[in-house]
């Protein structure tokens, strides 16, 4: 389990690394379509899903149902958070409010994929043992 952790932090860094350089280039050729913020988005974006994935791999050790009912939790939490993050942002920055929503859209969006990747690979390998 600890080399698939590993394994988990070196990828998260590379997506993270890949995702920095899409975003910088997007941000450089299209300057105003996206929110200045873009880069703490994905710091905040990397540091969830480390958290996330690392507490449902220990969660994994155990049984099924509590590996169900974290991974539940935490993502009705993750939602709650990023809503909250989004009203207040609005709330202070009305002009970048739409593209800051966006863009933490689009972001949510490609690291739950890489999420569920990684869970999915998890999944395979709890069948295997």
């Amino acid at each position: 389990m600890k080399e698939l952790v590993n394994r988990f932090i070196r990828s998260l860094i590379i997506f993270t690394i890949v995702l920095a350089a899409c975003g910088g280039t997007f941000a450089y050729l299209t300057s105003g379509l996206i929110t200045r913020f873009w880069p703490f988005l994905l710091l905040l974006f990397a540091g969830i899903t480390l958290s996330l994935v690392t507490l449902l791999f220990s969660a994994s050790e155990k049984k099924f149902s509590r590996f169900s009912n974290t991974f539940m939790i935490a993502s009705m939490v993750k939602i709650f958070l990023l809503l909250v993050l989004i009203g207040g942002y609005a709330f202070k920055f009305k002009d970048d409010a739409i593209r800051f929503s966006i863009t933490l859209f689009i972001l949510y969006i490609l690291y739950l994929g890489f999420e569920i990747f990684w869970l999915l690979k998890l999944q395979k390998l709890d069948e295997k043992s």
